[in-house]
């Protein structure tokens, strides 16, 4: 009976050692975790908002805001502004990120140049309402339409856009 015991509390003992030995830097960060639906709320704001206001319009060609975007950037600033704060405090990299996408019109490379420089003029314009956050302007050119093949100008227009989320 004795080494029945003895045997059992060396398992305890070996399969207690397995349980710490659990690498606890690779466990996720409770802050992260507590704070992940409050970042996934904050982006879904940002994309309904998006959507409610429309797309930000460019002069055809150019990475220069057309007339009417103010209302759009000052909504978005808004929604950004109103939990940074603790946003920041539990993403420290917490950062926005532009994403310009372009219609299938012109070549490849000049749409890649375009769509970017589009993020990075809505980037500027947050920045200008006097966003603290980083600002990671990126470009797609026409490698992701909604639209394809776009066969109207309303379907172009669709496909002309700067998408803004919160990344970690």
């Amino acid at each position: 009976m004795r080494s029945m015991l003895a045997i059992a509390a060396c398992l305890l003992i070996l399969n207690g050692s397995m349980v710490m030995a659990v690498d606890l830097d690779k466990l996720p960060n409770l802050g992260d975790m507590a704070n992940k639906p409050l970042l996934d709320n904050v982006n879904k704001s940002l994309a309904d908002q998006q959507i409610k206001d429309g797309q930000f319009e460019f002069k055809t060609g150019k990475a220069e805001f057309a007339a009417g975007n103010e209302k759009r950037v000052s909504r978005l600033m808004k929604i950004l502004t109103e939990n940074s704060k603790s946003l920041k405090t539990a993403f420290p990299k917490l950062h926005v990120v532009a994403e310009g996408h372009t219609d299938a019109e012109g070549s490849a490379a000049a749409n890649q140049k375009l769509s970017v420089a589009r993020a990075k003029t809505v980037c500027a314009a947050l920045k200008a309402k006097g966003m603290k956050l980083p600002c990671t302007a990126t470009g797609v050119g026409s490698s992701k339409p909604l639209i394809s093949p776009e066969k109207t100008a309303a379907d172009k227009q669709r496909n002309r856009r700067v998408l803004v989320q919160l990344a970690k």
